[in-house]
């Protein structure tokens, strides 16, 4: 799987960061929408969507679930620095 890059498209100081390919053929948006949960503390929400035709979905499925995943277990010790 090639690598992608990732392009910041929009954002929403202290609550939404849209993220998309930054080129290439692959149409699609990562949105990180974070919720403060108190002073210290906020959740974030990751949504993927990409507009795929079935083959290419099917291709890409397992590498973009396991990068999901990455981002699910790093954010938190990432943000803790």
């Amino acid at each position: 799987m090639p690598e992608i890059p990732l392009k910041l498209q929009d954002s929403i100081p202290v609550s939404k960061v849209i993220l998309g390919a930054g080129g290439g053929k692959i149409d699609f948006s990562l949105t990180g929408d974070i919720t403060e949960i108190d002073e210290t503390s906020s959740s974030v929400k990751l949504s993927f969507e990409g507009n795929f035709n079935p083959m290419m979905a099917m291709m890409i499925k397992g590498p973009i679930t396991k990068f999901l995943e990455t981002l699910n277990t790093n954010l938190p010790v990432a943000l803790d620095q």
